[in-house]
C-alpha cells in the first residue's frame, strides 16, 4: 500500500469515476484502475462497484475513505514540515510552473536563475495550470508561473506575453482567415484543456460581449494530445506564437485572433503576504526585461 494507491481512491471516492479521478492526478485511466485493483487485493474488500455508468464505492470504501483521507493529509503535512524545516536551514524557493509555459520562457532562464541565486535551493515543478493555483493557494509552493487570467486576491508580476492564434485545418475554416471577426469563430469548435474551468485566455468573454457563442470541446488535459486533435481536423485550438510550430509544420491554417484583449500573459503570482527579501530578488531578476531575452 502506498500513497499514490489512498489519494486515487479518495479521488475515485469523491468525483464517482475512475476517468475523472485520473484527469485529476494526471495518470492514465488504465493506471489507476490497476492501482486501485491492487489497493482492493491489500485491503482483502471490494472497494467499488464497477459499471458503464461510473463506479460505486461500497460499504468497506464508505468505511475507509476518512481514514485515507486523514492519511493522505498527514502525507501532505508530513511534506510541508520537512519542507519548512529545511528551509531553516538552507533558504529554498518552491515554484509550479503550469504546462505550456515553459515555451514562453527564454531558453536557460530557471538555469541561470539558479545560477544567479547560489544560496538558494529551488524546488520547481510542473502541473496543470489549476492545479499550481491550488498548491499556491494551499501554501505548498511560493510562486506560480502561470497563464492568465485567473480572479483573485493575488500578487502579481508579468513575465512574458504573445499574440494568440487560431490553428484549424482548411477543410474547417469557412471564412477569410485575413479578414477574420469574432462572428467567423462561431463556426469553429476549439480544444479547450481540462473542463475545470479551461482557459481561453478571454476569448469566450470577448465573445459573450457580442452575443455570440464559443463552442468548446473540454475532454482533454494534455496539450499534445490537442494538438494531435487538431491537427487530424477534429477541431481548432488556440496557441500563442510560442507553440504555433507544430501546427505550422503540419499546414494548418493558422492566424491571430480577431480581438486584440485575447492575450497568452504568463504571470508570475503569489499570495498576499510578506515577501521576504530573497524572494524580491528572484521577482526582479525573473520580471527583468534584459533577463527574459
Amino acid at each position: 500500500m502506498n500513497i499514490n494507491q489512498l489519494e486515487w481512491f479518495c479521488l475515485a471516492y469523491e468525483t464517482r469515476s475512475f476517468a475523472k479521478a485520473a484527469e485529476s492526478a494526471f495518470v492514465s485511466r488504465q493506471a489507476l484502475g490497476k492501482a486501485l485493483a491492487h489497493l482492493e487485493g491489500e485491503v482483502g474488500a471490494r472497494l467499488f462497484e464497477r459499471s458503464e455508468a461510473g463506479v460505486t464505492p461500497t460499504g468497506a470504501a464508505d468505511a475507509a475513505y476518512p481514514i485515507a483521507q486523514r492519511i493522505v493529509a498527514d502525507e501532505r503535512a508530513l511534506r510541508r514540515a520537512c519542507a519548512e524545516a529545511s528551509q531553516a536551514e538552507r533558504p529554498a524557493l518552491r515554484i509550479a510552473i503550469a504546462n505550456g509555459v515553459l515555451r514562453s520562457l527564454p531558453t536557460g532562464l530557471l538555469a541561470r536563475l539558479e545560477t544567479a541565486f547560489p544560496a538558494l535551493d529551488f524546488f520547481i515543478e510542473k502541473h496543470y495550470f489549476l492545479e499550481c493555483f491550488d498548491r499556491l493557494e494551499a501554501g505548498e509552493v511560493d510562486f506560480a508561473l502561470c497563464p492568465a487570467p485567473r480572479e483573485g486576491a493575488y500578487q502579481r508580476w508579468s513575465v512574458a506575453e504573445e499574440t494568440v492564434f487560431v490553428a484549424a485545418v482548411d477543410a474547417l475554416i469557412s471564412f477569410d482567415p485575413a479578414a477574420c471577426t469574432l462572428e467567423d469563430l462561431e463556426s469553429l469548435v476549439f480544444f479547450l484543456p481540462g473542463d475545470r474551468g479551461p482557459n481561453d485566455l478571454g476569448l469566450g468573454r470577448a465573445m459573450a460581449e457580442r452575443g455570440l457563442t464559443r463552442h468548446t470541446n473540454t475532454q482533454y488535459t494534455d496539450y499534445d494530445f490537442i494538438t494531435e486533435k487538431v491537427i487530424a481536423g477534429q477541431g481548432a485550438a488556440l496557441a500563442p506564437t510560442s507553440a504555433l510550430a507544430p501546427f505550422v509544420e503540419a499546414g494548418l491554417t493558422t492566424f491571430p485572433v480577431p480581438e486584440p484583449t485575447v492575450r497568452w500573459r504568463v504571470e508570475l503570482l503569489a499570495r498576499q503576504r510578506e515577501l521576504t527579501k530573497a524572494e524580491r530578488q528572484v521577482i526582479a531578476f525573473l520580471t527583468a526585461p534584459t533577463t527574459r531575452q
